[in-house]
């Protein structure tokens, strides 16, 4: 069992060694992430673009997004780590902004399309969360954290709007509406990830449109929708449904679910706006 343990090791050391720079103070990190020792590897990843030399690494912002989302799954780690999944999402956003900063950096970024579609996955699924339980905001936040590493997802975008309008954030869920549908169309192809979404969002964006309530607020913005929007959404719904992987989900099951789920989640800090640095 040993012998296979170390052969494991060895071979999965070789596939970081192959992705990497040839940098000593990576590879220290990337033995840390083999070895599933991520707390250490968070720590020396955040001391790491402390220093002006790695600020801009693609390597370092990796592993501290990919360390603070192995941390977020553990719950023992839950109390010592409150921010693990936070801490996860501004990595990967630091990530997406230096992928080509400089040129080197889009190798780890293209290494990095499988983790952080992990990574959209998990969070939509707690924006979903916080939703089924009544709270817009925190759902409309984590949203807005894909955003900032893959803002060419139009079906978060239109969620995410959805989202900050129930949450009373008008302006902001009209603008991230009109973003969404003037990018979407039946010939879109939605993310495997958020193909759910999209169909969800297509459907509370009609609710909305044809409720009425907030139509003021869309014509502050000249987007006044109408009945052939509502249609048009309707019916792309439907399209979109050929893109979801698996069964398509139950509203009102995965709302009983998440009741479930929530009940076991700490309290989460108040929301914080990403640095521009």
């Amino acid at each position: 069992m040993k012998h296979i343990s170390f052969l494991t090791l060895f071979l999965l050391s070789l596939v970081y060694a192959q992705a990497q720079p040839e940098d000593k103070k990576l590879g220290k990190i990337t033995f840390l992430m083999v070895d599933g020792k991520f707390e250490d590897a968070a720590f020396k990843s955040q001391k790491l673009i402390e220093d002006p030399e790695y600020r801009k690494s693609g390597w370092a912002w990796y592993y501290l997004a990919q360390a603070n989302f192995e941390i977020a799954k553990k719950p023992e780690l839950q109390e010592d780590y409150p921010k693990a999944m936070k801490d996860a999402l501004k990595a990967a956003y630091k990530l997406d902004k230096y992928k080509n900063k400089p040129a080197e950096n889009m190798a780890v970024y293209d290494e990095a399309k499988e983790f952080l579609a992990k990574l959209k996955d998990s969070t939509i699924t707690i924006s979903e969360i916080y939703y089924d339980n009544n709270d817009a905001r925190k759902a409309a936040y984590y949203l807005k954290s894909i955003t900032k590493f893959d803002e060419d997802d139009y079906a978060v975008w239109l969620m995410k709007g959805v989202y900050e309008i129930k949450s009373r954030n008008v302006g902001e869920g009209v603008k991230s509406i009109m973003l969404a549908m003037e990018n979407l169309s039946l010939d879109y192809v939605p993310d495997p990830e958020s193909a759910q979404t999209l169909v969800d969002a297509l459907d509370e964006f009609a609710l909305i449109v044809k409720s009425g309530e907030y139509d003021k607020y869309f014509a502050s913005y000249k987007y006044e929708p109408t009945q052939k929007d509502i249609d048009d959404a309707l019916v792309m719904k439907e399209k979109m449904k050929e893109y979801i992987k698996g069964k398509e989900v139950n509203i009102e099951a995965r709302k009983k679910e998440s009741e479930t789920i929530f009940k076991s989640f700490r309290s989460d800090d108040v929301e914080e706006e990403e640095d521009d640095e």
